[in-house]
């Protein structure tokens, strides 16, 4: 796979989405967001062993005249995911867990937000196999603290590259504590995606607790149409809210059904190394959020349930993200 030619792909289509965000009054400001998730956060090094994701968030604005109490947004992020089996030691293909596979990824999304709800729509362009150069970073990063190896990059997935559709909802259930500095609210979520890399639905809520309790969308994983909406904050006097600062914690519970998953089904278009995967998954994740002026700092324990037939137990990561609002 020529490498220039999927970069060109990448700012070809950043250059198409950002023609959506046509001018308007804008409503506060816009963010960058650093999410990391890793298993040596939970002492652990298998299976999704690593994902790093940078967002750019635009300032919302309001939306036509024909609808004037939504406002609307992009985000444009670039990321990469890593996955491996559990003995990373052994040269052989494993064939009862799941294939070394990596994806190098580019996603662009519109975002509407109203009082109470949130919708997302979300393209995701990206390379999965050798040309993600995710064995490259795995090994480099190994070296750094002299961990051991992965010695079964040759039996990664193929060069394919993959797209996908989003959309994802969040709406608040109900919120307490609006006028006193703790508060708790419960947010819900549903959500699909259609496409090469996956094709599934998931559908959740989470439940936070805290001091000075955000007025967003809450705090989600590493997911297509997920994380970005934490930072889309209803205050309109920016500056006031800015200087806020607070603390809370949350639980995270959601189901996915899944029926179709390129790093468990293998490469759409040739053979490669695959594994039977569940059809139903869950996620219980638990965390913090430390909101401090225009820093924002969060970290999630992550327990996700067997993915596939032959896996030898669930598997536990952790997850931190960084953002600013500038």
């Amino acid at each position: 796979m020529n490498q220039k030619v999927f970069f060109i792909m990448v700012l070809v289509g950043s250059f198409l989405l950002s023609s959506i965000a046509q001018p308007g009054v804008a409503q506060n400001r816009g963010a960058f967001s650093f999410h990391l998730e890793n298993d040596v956060f939970a002492l652990t090094d298998r299976y999704y062993t690593h994902g790093v994701k940078l967002t750019w968030i635009s300032p919302d604005r309001m939306s036509n005249r024909s609808d004037p109490l939504s406002r609307r947004a992009i985000s444009v992020s670039f990321g990469q995911n890593i996955y491996t089996p559990y003995h990373i030691e052994r040269e052989d293909l494993i064939e009862d867990d799941r294939p070394y596979a990596g994806i190098s990824y580019l996603t662009l999304a519109l975002h509407r937000k109203r009082d109470q709800t949130m919708d997302t729509f979300e393209f995701l362009l990206g390379i999965v196999g050798p040309s993600s150069l995710a064995a490259e970073v795995q090994r480099f990063v190994h070296s750094l603290y002299r961990g051991t190896q992965p010695q079964g990059w040759h039996h990664q997935l193929k060069d394919e590259i993959v797209f996908g559709l989003v959309f994802d909802k969040k709406w608040r259930i109900f919120r307490s504590g609006e006028e006193k500095k703790i508060g708790y609210d419960l947010i819900g979520h549903v959500g699909g995606s259609l496409g090469t890399m996956m094709t599934a639905a998931a559908t959740g809520w989470q439940f936070r607790f805290g001091s000075n309790l955000p007025r967003d969308f809450g705090t989600f994983l590493l997911r297509p149409g997920g994380e970005s909406g934490a930072l889309f904050n209803e205050q309109t006097n920016h500056q006031a809210d800015a200087k806020r600062s607070g603390i809370h914690g949350y639980i995270y519970l959601v189901g996915h059904a899944v029926y179709r998953n390129i790093f468990l089904d293998g490469n759409t278009f040739s053979d490669s190394h695959r594994v039977d995967k569940y059809p139903f998954i869950g996620d219980i994740v638990l965390g913090f959020v430390i909101n401090q002026k225009r820093f924002r700092f969060g970290y999630a324990y992550v327990y996700r349930t067997k993915q596939f037939k032959t896996q030898a137990r669930p598997h536990i990561f952790g997850a931190i993200n960084i953002s600013y609002v500038y």
